[in-house]
């Protein structure tokens, strides 16, 4: 699994690398990528011939700086990784070069982290919103607040929509990590009662046997982030995992309903978003 993090050098950016730390520590299988971005401006009066050295010598200077900020993190646990690279990428748009890199080097996860107090803005913060909307690479959003935690288990929040395909992303995951799989089902009004029964029967195949299945009453009073701040207060995953399309369509229904959603749901934990 590669992974690419992303860090400024602010402490609200290590939620990113400690969750990394805890993915190295539950398998066997986890190359990390510390990135960061940065725009190297030149000066009119500067030489092309001086402001490529300039250059190369900040990028080593912030490669060293960009190592003992996350060594100071993870500690020991750096022998947990398959790998570790260290990289200093120069850009104008951070959001933009972040995707080009991860797309380029076949990263399979983007790593960032958040801050603020509530869901809604964690999630729509600038360069997440970006990256979130317009990366075909999975995205962890991460808590700032984040501290290494064993994963035990894992929601997946499910539309059922294309349940088949997106079982597989998620059980592969959670597989990989050894943890517990659930999935998170909100009931309406059926259009297709017979394709709902299909789904629910595909979950009692052997190879997702150890996957449970909630069905919860739709509560039409509370919004749907309102709901799933509660199931998760009560049921306490490690990770809450979701597919969204770039339209506006299932991701702006979970986020953005309300001001009350934004208010008593302050994402304690890390949520891993596919693109449908």
């Amino acid at each position: 699994m590669k992974l690419l993090i992303t860090t400024d050098f602010s402490a609200n950016s290590k939620g990113a690398i400690r969750f990394a730390q805890m993915l190295a520590k539950q398998s066997n299988e986890i190359e990390a990528t510390f990135y960061h971005s940065v725009h190297f401006m030149k000066p009119t009066v500067w030489s092309d011939v001086f402001f490529k050295l300039y250059k190369q010598e900040e990028i080593e200077r912030l490669t060293a700086e960009l190592k003992k900020f996350v060594f100071s993190t993870i500690g020991r646990d750096k022998d947990k990784f398959t790998n570790i690279k260290f990289v200093i990428d120069s850009a104008i748009s951070i959001e933009k070069e972040i995707i080009r890199y991860a797309e380029k080097n076949k990263i399979d996860f983007i790593c960032i982290a958040t801050q603020g107090a509530g869901v809604l803005r964690k999630i729509m913060g600038t360069h997440t919103s970006y990256i979130v909307n317009n990366s075909k690479i999975p995205v962890l959003v991460i808590p700032s607040h984040y501290r290494s935690r064993q994963i035990k288990k894992i929601t997946y929040l499910s539309d059922f929509e294309n349940l088949k395909k997106e079982i597989d992303k998620v059980s592969k995951f959670s597989g990989s990590v050894k943890c517990g799989l659930d999935v998170l089902h909100y009931s309406s009004i059926i259009l297709d009662k017979n394709k709902f029964e299909r789904d629910k029967d595909l979950l009692k195949r052997e190879e997702y046997k150890d996957i449970k299945l909630n069905i919860v009453k739709n509560n039409l009073e509370l919004s749907l982030m309102e709901r799933v701040s509660q199931y998760i207060t009560k049921s306490k995953p490690e990770l809450l995992i979701m597919f969204t399309k770039r339209e506006k369509s299932f991701f702006e229904t979970i986020f953005l309903p309300s001001k009350s959603a934004e208010l008593t749901y302050t994402t304690k934990v890390p949520v891993l978003i596919y693109s449908k």
